[in-house]
């Protein structure tokens, strides 16, 4: 895999191990850092944590002279990274990356085991993404480029266009316990949400610790059973690891790790889950259960062709039980998910409707209310996803992507009014027409300003 002189949307994407399936089934902590196009652009420095370490080196490389050994390379990628691109396949990328240089970091942002680098040379600009294990060794590299600069809406008819025009795109705005949304644009039926469904994975153990069957210190085993494909952490942990409950819940909804959720999953039980969603009125109860885990969307979504067609064609609960109880042990190799192929058109992934998003959420701000659900606002709350206008506070947020899909979701606070959910939602049959995700989180933003100064329209 290679990168082209003059980059393009389509074309310009170097994806590393783990990170390609990162991009298929969890979203990230923000919105990627544009590196701009600025032929003088300014320089930053990237910190001294063990994911910067790895992004220095990485600049460093595409900026030397002479490049690294093999070994050398080696030593820096984790094994399910190179087990996709060997250490032969990397030198050669990052050799041609090396003709368009020198590279300059112009912005960064990340915690310590993921960042974003916006990058520059000349008049072509990246952002370079970068993952790390618990063991300091790079687990996803992927170059693209930055999403394009948005202007923020006006007023609401300004954003009802633009979101119109985005194609794809739906966008709620409703008020916790109130009759009706404040703002719909392009909502109706159900909508892929990617791991937004993890709410309801959440709202379940929630009701286990509220029956006494579950305690959040109580622990959950990392096995073959559970291990998924990243995002996540958990994945790399050897069998036998014991994870609290609500460590496994903070890892799924701040970081989505996926091995996390399908541990929850099995401690709390398939049933669980849907009581959960027959409680919050879950639109699609009839067709949609059993919610298949993570481990189970890899597979039929890109790893067993056969039994994707008997997904796609289950007619309800007894068929699509059967098709997940044929699915193989373990996971697909990484390689399989193809981030061309959208799996959510033939049903791989998780549906709601914008009211069902709603309904989760206000199910679990009341459950916060509670002994048992004490320590939710926490975990809701730890990753914001984007940044909101002042007058709002973020109590909770769960994003979700899949090839071809992107959701956000949040419960935004305001002194003297009640709790509001935003919602967002885009997908596209084909992935390279699928709006950049500031743009779509971009789009929740403007209607939460908006409607906190305000406006009506």
């Amino acid at each position: 895999m290679s990168t082209p002189r003059h980059p393009s949307p389509r074309s310009t994407r170097v994806l590393v191990g783990a990170a390609l399936a990162a991009a298929a089934l969890a979203l990230g902590a923000c919105a990627p850092a544009g590196g701009g196009g600025d032929p003088t652009p300014t320089a930053v420095t990237i910190p001294d944590t063990p994911v910067g370490t790895q992004a220095q080196w990485v600049i460093d490389e595409i900026n030397a002279g002479e490049a690294s050994s093999a070994g050398e390379v080696e030593a820096r990628f984790d094994e399910t990274a190179l087990a996709e691109l060997s250490a032969d396949d990397l030198l050669a990328v990052f050799g041609e990356l090396r003709t368009l240089g020198p590279w300059t970091v112009t912005s960064y942002e990340g915690d310590d085991a993921q960042a974003v680098a916006g990058i520059s040379a000349g008049t072509t600009a990246l952002d370079m993404s970068v993952a790390v294990s618990a063991a300091g060794r790079m687990t996803g590299l992927f170059f693209a480029e930055p999403a394009p600069e948005r202007m923020p809406a006006a007023d609401l008819d300004d954003l009802r266009t633009q979101v119109e025009d985005a194609g794809s795109v739906s966008l709620t705005v409703a008020e916790i316990g109130a009759d009706a949304p404040a703002l719909e644009i392009g909502t109706g039926g159900a909508h892929p949400i990617g791991s937004v469904f993890k709410l309801w994975v959440l709202l379940a153990v929630v009701d286990a610790v509220e029956a006494g069957a579950l305690a959040w210190e109580d622990t959950v085993t990392i096995d073959a059973e559970v291990r998924s494909l990243p995002s996540g952490e958990l994945q790399n942990l050897p069998d036998g690891t014991e994870v609290s409950v609500r460590e496994a819940a903070e890892k799924m909804i701040a970081i989505s790790d996926n091995t996390a959720t399908d541990a929850l999953m099995r401690a709390v039980g398939t049933d669980a889950v849907t009581a959960a969603l027959a409680e919050t009125d879950y639109s699609r109860l009839a067709t949609d259960v059993p919610i298949p885990t993570t481990r189970a969307l890899f597979w039929l979504g890109w790893g067993d062709e056969s039994l994707a067609e008997r997904w796609s064609a289950a007619s309800g609960p007894a068929e699509r039980a059967a098709v997940l109880d044929d699915l193989p042990d373990g996971v697909p190799p990484v390689s399989a998910v193809d981030p061309t192929q959208a799996a959510w058109t033939s049903g791989a992934d998780w549906f709601a409707t914008h009211a069902d998003v709603v309904a989760v959420h206000a199910a679990l701000q009341d459950r916060a209310a509670t002994d048992a659900g004490a320590p939710l606002r926490d975990i809701l709350s730890a990753n914001p996803g984007v940044e909101f206008a002042s007058a709002w506070d973020v109590v909770a947020y769960k994003g979700g992507s899949s090839v071809g899909v992107l959701a956000g979701s949040w419960v935004l606070e305001s002194p003297g009014r009640p709790a509001t959910v935003v919602v967002v939602t885009a997908a596209s049959e084909d992935p390279g027409d699928l709006p950049a995700l500031p743009t779509v989180f971009g789009f929740a933003q403007d209607a939460a300003a908006l409607l906190g100064d305000g406006a009506t329209g």
